[in-house]
């Protein structure tokens, strides 16, 4: 499945119910990756896959065989030493390549596509390892004709955040900090009221994210010279496979992984599908560091007899304080296959380390709405 512009569990069952595979290590998160390149009126593919084994990525196609069936015409990109993202601009919009996000890997995937959503064309500006894209402004007055004195106001401004594929995301802002703001008659355009600090989940490589602003009542000016504001994401440095074979077995199995305890209570058929229900229990990971990593994403995947692997589409969650207990749901997803074989293995990659990125952007001179 695919969307337009979103942690791993278990399996290896031989004589032992659960092997750890090798830890893995995402480098530096707060960094972007630094791409050279000198392409001259080639097909857009080969620049594709220059930058895809740069950044150490896989791009995928939509369709499978978008190069074969439109490869498209030559494109020219030259760029030494420019962010990932800036590249991945400068070669869509020359390419007319249109991005998405696949939710049925468990690894952060791009997908190209060609489908008239021209990604490129708003304003971005990078930041690390991720580029900014402001959408739009938007600015709204309401009245309930329940009470026709009392007019609700809204302006913020909506931006699309991309990250780059190389590293897992776990958390990110609901809302971004409002640093600066004021438009051309110098009124503060900051919210009195400052955003809602919790960070949400996320599953995917793109996510979007809203500032609130304020709006004077009076003397408004029709510009604004420049918009400054932060938030914070937090993203997997460091993880571990565990995998669990023969997951039909009924008999639960616990591993200890960083710290923190995981149970694997039941894997059966269910209504739709298969069912794996699962126990985090907090254990000896510090209350910050469980809040970051206890959600599991859509990362738990599923290995039947024909070697098909499946991701969790999704689940329902219980327990509370110290323990969080999730019942994932397996299921094909037409045009790809109708049911799953039989299981023979689940895996599961948990983040043993995380860390905290600063996010800063900035754009200049935008209109009032």
């Amino acid at each position: 499945m695919h969307r337009p512009l979103f942690l791993a569990l278990l399996a290896l069952l031989v004589l032992p119910a659960v092997a750890r595979a090798q830890p893995r290590d995402y480098g530096d998160v707060t960094q972007p990756t630094l791409i050279t390149i000198s392409e001259e009126n080639v097909a857009p593919k080969l620049v594709f896959d220059d930058i895809a084994q740069q950044a150490k990525v896989q791009f995928l196609t939509l369709p499978a065989n978008l190069w074969d069936k439109n490869p498209g015409t030559p494109i020219t990109v030259t760029a030494s030493q420019q962010p990932f993202w800036l590249v991945m601009k400068d070669a869509s919009a020359k390419a007319g390549i249109s991005l998405k996000y696949a939710t049925d890997t468990a690894e952060p995937k791009v997908i190209l596509s060609r489908d008239n959503q021209d990604w490129t064309a708003y304003p971005t500006v990078a930041s690390g390892p991720f580029l900014v894209s402001l959408i739009g402004l938007h600015r709204a007055s309401t009245v309930d004709m329940r009470k026709p004195n009392d007019t609700q106001r809204t302006f913020y401004a909506k931006f699309t955040v991309f990250c780059e594929p190389r590293f897992r995301l776990l958390r990110g802002p609901m809302g971004a900090t409002v640093d600066e703001a004021s438009d051309d008659k110098g009124n503060s355009l900051i919210p009195k009221d400052p955003p809602d600090p919790r960070l949400n989940f996320i599953t995917s490589w793109a996510f979007n994210v809203e500032a609130k602003l304020d709006h004077p009542k009076e003397n408004a000016g029709s510009r604004i010279p420049l918009l400054r504001a932060s938030a914070k994401v937090v993203a997997q440095t460091k993880s571990e496979t565990i995998e669990y074979a023969d997951p039909l077995r009924d008999e639960p199995v616990t591993k200890t992984v960083a710290g923190r305890k995981v149970v694997i209570k039941s894997v059966k058929r269910g209504a739709e599908e298969y069912e794996a229900t699962v126990t985090f229990v907090r254990d000896q990971v510090p209350p910050a560091q469980w809040e970051d990593a206890v959600f599991p994403g859509n990362a738990l995947r599923l290995v039947d007899g024909d070697g098909k692997q499946v991701v969790a589409r999704g689940f329902g969650l219980g327990g509370k304080g110290d323990e969080a207990t999730y019942v994932f749901k397996f299921e094909k997803e037409p045009p790809r296959g109708s049911r799953i074989g039989k299981p023979l293995k689940l895996s599961w990659e948990i983040p043993t380390e995380t860390k905290e990125i600063p996010l800063t952007f900035e754009f200049k001179d935008l209109p009032v709405p």
